[in-house]
């Protein structure tokens, strides 16, 4: 009766009680773990794509800046999409954006947050008027 490992014991009205060993319970739950943290990382390293939203640097307190979009779709894991979303891609003001009118942000302009990468060439112009 003493013995740990019984799986099923009769008691008096035909009924049986279950005993589990305290051993198999802790090994099923250290199993389960493992695998909740292996399936963690896994989704956590997919290649997902995201908005990321678009600040600007540079301003010039005498105009006003008005970009074409405003976010831009990059690709990256999804732990570098969750950091970058906290984040924003900075787009610096082009030195030629001193007047009024429209002007074409280029690649190097961009500066993106670490890990993600644009999905597609963006078309971005920026708006320039006079406060």
């Amino acid at each position: 009766m003493n013995n740990k490992n019984t799986e099923a014991m009769t008691v008096e009205h035909g009924e049986y009680a279950v005993r589990h060993s305290r051993k198999r319970d802790i090994i099923a739950a250290v199993i389960c773990l493992v695998f909740a943290l292996v399936v963690w990382l896994l989704v956590m390293n997919v290649n997902d794509t995201a908005h990321v939203p678009l600040e600007m640097s540079g301003r010039n307190d005498a105009y006003a800046y008005v970009l074409s979009d405003e976010s831009l779709e990059v690709a990256g894991t999804v732990v570098s999409l969750k950091s970058a979303q906290r984040e924003a891609i900075v787009v610096k003001i082009p030195a030629e954006a001193n007047a009024p009118g429209t002007y074409q942000i280029t690649l190097d302009d961009l500066t993106l947050p670490e890990g993600v990468a644009l999905t597609a060439l963006p078309e971005l112009t920026l708006t320039v008027s006079q406060k």
